[in-house]
This record gives C-alpha cells, structure tokens and sequence, in this order.
C-alpha cells in the first residue's frame, strides 16, 4: 500500500494509524504533489495482483476538467496497462440541494472558504479583515459546477506585502470550484485518457458516486 500526499505532517500520521490497524500489510509514504506527473518507488514484488489507485471523497471535482484528465492520464501512466482505478465522484443534482451543501446553517464551509484570508494574511503579510467579507456559494448550471466566492461588503483597500488591491462593494473573489459530473459525463471524460468503464455503485438517491475503471494504454 502507498500512500501519497503533500502534507508530510498528515502523511505520516494517517500512515502510521494504517500500520497499526494492518500490521501484516507493508505500507509506504510518499511525500509528493500527486497533480504532477509520478516515479512510484515502486519494484514489481509489492504487486503480485494489478495495481489500484483509490481516490476517494469528491475531490477530482476541484479540478478543472482538461486538468483533471491530465491528473488521471499521470495516473495510468504511472501505473501502466490493466491497472485499476477507484474514485468518488459527485453527481449532478438538484440546484438547491448543492446550494444548501455549500451554504451550510453551521457555517462550516464558509469557514473553510475564509481560511484563504487567514493563510494569505499570515504568509504574504496581507491585512484581509474577515468580517468585511462574505462567502458566496451558488451552483453554475451552465458550466456544472458550484462556485466559491468572498464577497466584499464595503469598497475597501487591502495590502498584501508591498501591492495595494482594491475591491469595489459587491466585488467577489472566486475561491473554488467544484465540479458535477453526471455518470455518463465522467466516463466520458476518463475514457479519453485511457480508463474503461468497469462498475459503479452510487448510494439510494443517486447523490454521489464511487466509480472503478481499468487502464487499457
């Protein structure tokens, strides 16, 4: 089992919690950017059956969509022809429903989409006030994806370092996107990288899908 991801600190920790919940499974972490292209330190002995990959969550939908068949196009070629791949995707679904995930009464989301302002203030030596701006999240039908926004409330002047930025009252900046994908849309999308449709499972509402593909490059 190899695990891959940028945070060494998160890295470690869930590779750790792993091996002691699977001693007799020899797990390997490797700290990289898995949106590049990957040299798996990988000998043919660790894989006496194909080779998966297992994306899970939702989080192929963060990435624009030619930018994501080149991240699942890496994976392929990385682990070569018959292998396997795992993935959570999001469905399509109706308006309010998404709206009402990204706007949720906690204010979880918004939170998250704040925290931009803070990691800017603390490593570029920016002043964002947080209170003067809003998150905005709306669902995009027209390119199938919910959009992250802040959204100034007052016009106001913010510096980060030495460059001074102006936002007009109402000026949003867009933060994130997250894709939906129908079922036959994702396919399409991986198959032209090489991924063969082979199984879905989706839950009882049809709301969110895990989907396996096989490498025939």
């Amino acid at each position: 089992y190899l695990a891959i991801d940028i945070s060494k600190e998160h890295l470690l920790e869930m590779t750790q919690e792993l091996a002691r919940h699977f001693p007799n499974i020899e797990i390997i972490a490797l700290c990289a950017d898995f949106t590049q292209a990957l040299n798996l330190p990988l000998k043919d002995h660790h894989f006496k059956r194909p080779r998966v990959a297992f994306f899970p969550g939702s989080s192929i939908g963060n990435f624009e969509p030619a930018t994501a068949q080149n991240f699942l196009k890496n994976i392929s070629q990385a682990l070569g022809k018959g292998s396997g791949l795992l993935i959570g995707v999001d469905l399509i679904k109706n308006k309010s429903i998404l709206e009402k995930a990204y706007n949720d009464d906690q204010g979880i989301t918004a939170q998250f989409n704040k925290n931009l302002l803070q990691r800017i203030n603390e490593e570029c030596q920016a002043n964002f006030d947080f209170k003067q701006f809003k998150h905005r999240a709306f669902y995009n039908p027209d390119l199938g994806r919910v959009e992250m926004h802040l959204e100034s409330q007052v016009s106001q002047e913010v510096c980060i370092g030495e460059e001074v930025f102006h936002f007009a009252q109402g000026e949003t900046m867009h933060t994130e996107s997250c894709y939906k994908y129908s079922i036959e849309e994702f396919q399409t999308l991986v198959k032209k990288v090489g991924w063969q449709a082979q199984k879905v499972w989706t839950d009882p509402e049809g709301l969110f899908s895990l989907q396996y593909f096989v490498n025939d490059i």
